[in-house]
């Protein structure tokens, strides 16, 4: 009775160690997780940036399209108005032969050729904004598509995530139970056996169950995406040289983090400014303050607590600035 007692015991032990274990495994697995739930929701919110520039661009082309094919219009009513003045001199300087109406017919021919150029021209004109704001309609479809991909990769981690924290929730439930039981057991005298090694009697854990932790510094590819986009779009701004690469409409510009740092910007160019700053984790709000105060908020995976972002503000277009922001370690993954 008393070596079936101690055995009970000594399994309820097994039981609370392993336990233990697996509540803590989950919780690992479900941190790691969580992180990358963060990185794709950060992702998301760099192509929702992205999209409402397209919509802003799309717009902007949709007027100089309109305005374009209206200015076509009164150019080929300009050519047309052009022929009628012109078959009317021929026709005068035919009848009349005279060096008036040699002079008028000269005017003609080169109020027509002059008329006949704008059409060309303005047609040129129309049909390279329309192959812009097609090529900006297509990248626009493309960056929707991508938000929606994103969304559903988004809803699937949620469930994972969710799916994790049941886990746990039922392993902690089970743990306790467990460590009930044993607390309910009445003390007994130990009989003379050899003293049991909890190492070798709990379960090894399985090494598919063993949580794959998140490798440092690891980057989503949809933000390696981005961050290879908008490092191009830099560079080639910045190589343009010639108008708008001094401008420098804001002397001073600063940052200020959710916990109240404050880090200047530097100038680089075309109304572009830079800053390199640490960042906290969690649902973060930037401002930015030196014309007037611009608030962006932002998802910052628990992983790059305390680590540098590099926070690029666009300011070229003055009605809606933009805030591109990234890890500084993902240009590693650059090389």
């Amino acid at each position: 009775m008393v070596v079936a007692r101690y055995c009970k015991w000594f399994w309820l032990a097994v039981v609370l160690g392993w336990g233990a274990t697996a509540v803590a495994q989950t919780q690992a697995t479900l941190n790691a997780e969580k992180n990358r739930l963060a990185r794709m929701e950060q992702s998301l919110e760099n192509r929702m940036v992205e999209a409402e520039d397209f919509e802003n661009e799309v717009l902007a082309y949709d007027y100089k399209l309109g305005e374009a094919r209206d200015s076509l219009e009164e150019a080929r009513e300009n050519y047309e108005q052009s022929r009628i003045e012109l078959t009317r001199a021929e026709r005068e300087h035919k009848r009349v032969g005279d060096s008036d109406s040699e002079r008028q017919l000269r005017k003609a021919k080169h109020a027509f050729e002059m008329a006949k150029r704008g059409v060309d021209s303005r047609s040129r004109r129309v049909e390279i904004i329309q192959s812009n704001y097609d090529e900006l309609q297509a990248e626009q479809k493309e960056v929707e598509q991508a938000i929606a991909r994103s969304r559903d990769r988004i809803a699937a981690q949620k469930r994972k995530v969710d799916g994790l924290v049941t886990a746990m929730l039922e392993k902690a439930e089970a743990s306790r139970r467990a460590a009930k039981l044993a607390k309910s057991q009445a003390p007994v005298k130990k009989p003379e056996l050899p003293e049991p090694s909890m190492a070798k009697a709990s379960p090894e854990p399985e090494s598919s169950d063993v949580p794959q932790t998140q490798k440092p510094d690891e980057i989503d590819e949809e933000l390696l995406a981005y961050v290879k986009r908008e490092r191009a779009r830099l560079k080639e701004l910045m190589e343009e040289g010639g108008k708008g690469e001094g401008k420098h409409t804001f002397k001073s510009l600063t940052l200020s983090s959710s916990r109240g740092e404050r880090h200047d910007f530097e100038f680089l160019g075309h109304n572009q400014y830079r800053v390199v700053a640490p960042v906290e984790a969690g649902l973060q709000t930037y401002e930015v303050s030196g014309f007037s105060t611009l608030k962006f908020r932002r998802t910052i995976p628990g992983e790059d607590a305390g680590k540098n972002y590099v926070f690029v503000l666009d300011a070229r277009r003055l009605s809606r600035p933009r805030l591109i922001m990234y890890p500084e370690y993902a240009l590693s993954y650059l090389d």
